[in-house]
């Protein structure tokens, strides 16, 4: 159940979270690209030295994000639907007719039709048995996914997922750059597979579609996470997302 979601966007978003909030029952899943915290309703993505980038933790319940910098001891908080407008301007200030180009890129990719089937046994991974799926766009191969579907995290990520989906399409939806929030990843049929348990890889077959692959998971534990995991160190300095430093 790894979610690239601000990978799409070339960045990582991240959640202030509340530190007066008791420990949450979660998991926590490493690949070579991440670690991520999965809480009740929050999750949070610390990226390897190799990746780079802010930390991020989302909190779907409150439809927030942060993002965190801890080079430079800043960090900078906003809405799903803020990101939008972030992005608009970021293009708007590229050369001209950057945006223009972005929209109708944007605009002319087809509306998605996802179905998906199930392949059979997949390996196992990080010590779990996966079940291998394969997920079509309007009638053609996209991508395929290991999901392990194990008692054990299955009405975890079912309670998790139910309250990210509106998030997640929230936050990958922006007219203003031609983006509906319609995707392969965003689909109705992709999140219900992602309720079935974790996803432990996925690979994309159709390489010209928006999106990331993800994992392998080499590593995925259950434990209880304090308050302070998704929370912002003190004395950090809030700054607005216009002057933080998305791509450090």
């Amino acid at each position: 159940m790894k979610m690239r979601i601000m990978k799409t966007f070339s960045m990582t978003v991240v959640l202030l979270a509340l530190t007066a909030l008791p420990a949450h029952a979660g998991w926590v899943a490493t690949t070579q690209e991440d670690v991520s915290y999965y809480g009740n309703g929050l999750l949070k993505q610390v990226p390897s030295s190799q990746e780079g980038g802010p930390e991020s933790i989302m909190n779907f319940a409150k439809g927030t994000m942060t993002m965190v910098d801890h080079g430079s001891r800043t960090y900078t908080t906003f809405k799903f639907e803020e990101f939008c407008a972030f992005l608009t301007k970021m293009y708007a200030d590229a050369p001209p007719n950057v945006l223009e180009m972005v929209k109708q890129m944007n605009q002319s990719r087809p509306k998605p039709n996802v179905t998906i089937k199930k392949i059979g046994k997949g390996e196992t991974i990080a010590g779990y048995a996966t079940t291998k799926y394969q997920v079509d766009n309007n009638g053609q191969p996209e991508r395929i996914v290991w999901m392990a579907e194990n008692s054990r995290f299955k009405s975890f990520a079912a309670a998790f997922w139910k309250q990210a989906s509106d998030g997640v399409r929230k936050m990958r939806q922006c007219d203003d750059i031609g983006i509906s929030g319609e995707a392969v990843d965003t689909s109705a049929a992709y999140l219900d597979l992602m309720k079935k348990g974790w996803l432990m890889k996925e690979e994309l077959v159709n390489e010209n579609e928006m999106g990331a692959a993800s994992g392998p998971v080499v590593k995925l534990v259950e434990k209880n996470l304090p308050a302070s995991t998704f929370g912002v160190p003190k004395g950090y300095m809030k700054i607005p997302l216009a002057q933080f430093n998305i791509g450090n």
